[in-house]
């Protein structure tokens, strides 16, 4: 991706308005054409009659039916554990179960003040701190995106927002298990947040 980034003619976009946007125009065309939206609700599983799937059965017991298709937005992983295993080709299910999932991304969110910012700020910026351990080290590259300077109404006047992150780099492993309300979890969330401050 970072080389594709700086090779000449090439851009990183963004949405006007922001990534809501996107979600907003989805649920504009879903409930256009008939569909339904229903937040807060957990599929238990996805039911499969003949070889395809025709619904999902929700925790509370409910059965949603589709018309066309059941189309999961979970990861390969939990969508697999919701199909029966009967199901699923042996060797598809092997393929998603030997692929190895990434390494975590960190965020920081934030607001600041936009008084004395230049006028051309970017809305991309990209911070390698050491070229010689490469894009995949961890604590080695946060990319930042500013995305008021495309969309203004998403911060309030003479405001910017920011969005910081690493990626794909931050080793899972060391969070594993941690309870959020710890002091061990804050302590490690306020030492590895660091490198995007």
């Amino acid at each position: 991706m970072f080389s594709e980034w700086y090779k000449p003619g090439c851009s990183l976009e963004y949405p006007l308005h922001g990534s809501g946007a996107i979600v907003d125009a989805l649920v504009r065309g879903l409930q256009k054409f008939g569909g339904r939206i229903s937040l807060k609700s957990h599929v238990e599983n996805i039911v499969v009659e003949k070889g395809r799937a025709v619904g999902v059965k929700l925790r509370g017991g409910q059965f949603v039916r589709a018309r066309k298709a059941v189309v999961s937005n979970a990861s390969m992983w939990d969508t697999l554990s919701l199909l029966p295993p009967e199901a699923v080709p042996k060797s598809y299910q092997d393929g998603i179960e030997t692929t190895q999932q990434c390494e975590s991304f960190m965020h920081l969110h934030l607001g600041f003040d936009a008084e004395g910012i230049s006028d051309d700020l970017g809305i991309h910026h990209i911070v390698v701190n050491d070229w010689d351990r490469g894009v995949d080290a961890d604590q080695n590259v946060v990319l930042i995106s500013v995305p008021s300077v495309l969309s203004p109404d998403l911060a309030p006047p003479g405001k910017h927002v920011l969005h910081a992150y690493t990626p794909g780099t931050e080793p899972f492993e060391i969070w594993e298990g941690l309870d959020r309300r710890s002091n061990e979890y804050k302590n490690l969330k306020a030492e590895r947040s660091e490198v995007l401050f």
